[in-house]
């Protein structure tokens, strides 16, 4: 009878111990499921962002190529009125126009937000993960040619109208300030320079194009 009892107990806690195994299995593969929707849902979330943040650094690009050609145009036009030694009173107006040398604004939050957090890492296909970085690193280069630019600008053009030109009552100067060889060099430097950011701006909306028809 004794025996008999102690091998009833052992199978029902043979059985209560296989409950408790299935019932811990049954949770975890529960939780590990939530876990993967909420990084599902996160992941979403991240890359909705960083397309808002594509639409968004596509129309500051477009802003600024619209400037860059404004003073692509008054470029042109110095060098026009400046072979024909003529209209002077233009040539100052237009290169005091030009100290707004203008560049372009990224948004970067939202690949901050998926970099800094570490959420990147449950981005499952490479993919989109590679395109992803690529299309920010594109961003970092467009920067470089801005401030090359910028730099440029600083060294060269801005000094030099600072101290030639009458920047309060914008009066004309005699002509051997904008004949001067220096400053027809450093308008070609300054045209040169704005063409090779223009063109950069235009590529980055290519890729940006590209990344948004993907994704």
């Amino acid at each position: 009878m004794t025996k008999r009892n102690i091998q009833i107990n052992w199978i029902n806690h043979g059985i209560e111990f296989i409950v408790v195994i299935v019932g811990i299995l049954i949770a975890f593969q529960l939780n590990k499921c939530s876990s993967e929707n909420q990084q599902e849902k996160t992941i979403s979330n991240h890359l909705e962002q960083i397309l808002e943040e594509a639409s968004f650094n596509k129309q500051s690009l477009e802003a600024s190529i619209e400037m860059g050609e404004r003073n692509m145009s008054k470029l042109d036009s110095i060098f026009f009125l400046l072979n024909r030694e003529e209209n002077y009173d233009k040539i100052n107006k237009l290169s005091i126009e030009l100290l707004n040398i203008g560049g372009t604004y990224f948004r970067k939050n939202a690949y901050q937000n998926l970099t800094e957090s570490g959420d990147i890492r449950f981005i499952k296909a490479f993919d989109v993960k590679q395109d992803i970085i690529s299309l920010y690193e594109y961003y970092a280069w467009v920067e470089s040619f801005d401030e090359i630019s910028r730099t440029l600008f600083m060294q060269d053009f801005y000094p030099y109208v600072k101290n030639n030109f009458d920047l309060i009552t914008a009066q004309t100067q005699d002509k051997s300030i904008y004949q001067s060889k220096l400053f027809k060099n450093i308008l070609a430097s300054y045209k040169r320079t704005s063409e090779n950011r223009i063109a950069k701006y235009r590529d980055c909306i290519t890729e940006i194009n590209e990344y948004i028809s993907k994704h």
